[in-house]
């Protein structure tokens, strides 16, 4: 198949977006459905045990691979707390049904493996929840705490994959509507020629172009977004 046929604004419609209050809309794919899901699953706390046994998602994946924009869509489904670190009050609150993010939790471990511990061992057994968002898999984790291993292990976890090309177009194609910004089917597909696979770059990028835009007021040409995407390497 050409790539021609591919990059056809029509693909960029049948995709599923979920709306955010305070962000862009996430774009629903194969790349991150199953996180999706899970997300959606764990609004039902006591569904989710029953069928998982601990209230506890872990989601990774590379850098740019929209862990943030899950983590949005899980605080807005639990009214969850984003933590840098875990402390005594969280199990408190935790054990009494708030729920919690902690991003980079394949780090934040390391500063204590026991209150880590602590914190899942009150999840069980409470009525809160947790999302763990981390760059590596539970199996490349190291604990010293052999229990605390063991417990990570034997949490459900959801991989999300960078985008393909086919993805990231919908997304610059939805993302550009947003800001009332209109490309050609040409332009969009030297965007992603020439962009980072990632979505957090596909944001810069058109956070940039409209800025541009408004500056030069002018039907955009290959220059312009030329001049954007230089602009967007030299920072």
């Amino acid at each position: 198949m050409k790539k021609t046929t591919i990059f056809n604004k029509q693909l960029a419609l049948p995709f599923q977006f979920v709306k955010l209050k305070n962000k862009q809309n996430f774009l629903i794919n194969n790349c991150n459905k199953m996180a999706i899901s899970l997300i959606n699953e764990l609004s039902d706390i006591e569904s989710f045990k029953k069928k998982y046994i601990n209230p506890v998602l872990i989601v990774y994946g590379p850098e740019g691979s929209g862990k943030t924009h899950l983590a949005y869509i899980f605080k807005e489904k639990n009214s969850a707390i984003l933590i840098n670190k875990v402390e005594n009050q969280h199990l408190v609150l935790v054990k009494n049904g708030k729920s919690f993010i902690l991003d980079d939790f394949e780090k934040q471990i390391k500063i204590n493996e026991k209150i880590f511990f602590h914190f899942l061992n009150e999840t069980y057994s409470g009525k809160g929840s947790v999302l763990l968002l981390s760059k590596v898999p539970p199996s490349k984790m190291v604990c010293q705490l052999p229990d605390l291993a063991s417990r990570i292990r034997g949490l459900i976890s959801a991989e999300i994959m960078p985008p393909n090309d086919e993805i990231l177009y919908s997304f610059l194609v939805k993302t550009l509507d947003e800001k009332k910004i209109y490309l050609s089917d040409k332009h969009c597909l030297y965007v992603i020629k020439r962009i980072k696979r990632n979505y957090k770059s596909v944001l810069k990028f058109v956070e940039e172009l409209d800025r541009y835009s408004l500056e030069i007021n002018k039907k955009i040409s290959t220059s312009h977004l030329r001049e954007v995407l230089l602009f967007l390497k030299r920072l």
